[in-house]
């Protein structure tokens, strides 16, 4: 009976745990390819030629991102199974919502001047 259960153990751990503990790694590599991807791409954003800044630093401007297989299928499978868990690999130029919107003189005296009436002094 003891024969059973750690032969049943060893067979979880062989078969179960080594092949998950191989693809956590897999992905963790193909996380960092992907890292240094987007902080290339970052860099390289205001360049007048994006795709000649990323083809100096190693990197393909567009899909599929490596000119070699191994970063190729790493970096694949890393944005297939972090996308599946909510990250985003885009490359987005767009600033944020807060400095949309101008602000003048004009709207912060109108500001002071709601504050002042609120307060009816």
């Amino acid at each position: 009976m003891k024969d059973k259960i750690l032969g049943a153990l060893k067979n979880l751990v062989i078969w179960g745990l080594l092949p998950l503990a191989f693809l956590t790694f897999l992905f963790v590599l193909g996380e960092q390819f992907e890292v240094g991807r987007l902080s290339v791409m970052a860099s390289c954003k205001d360049c007048p030629d994006v795709s000649l800044c990323a083809k100096e630093k190693g990197y393909l401007a567009t899909e599929p991102y490596y000119p070699d297989l191994t970063r190729r299928y790493l970096g694949a499978y890393a944005r297939a199974i972090g996308g599946d868990l909510g990250a985003s690999y885009q490359v987005t130029t767009s600033k944020p919502a807060a400095l949309d919107k101008p602000k003048t003189d004009k709207n912060d005296d109108q500001e002071l001047l709601d504050e002042v009436k609120d307060k009816k002094i």
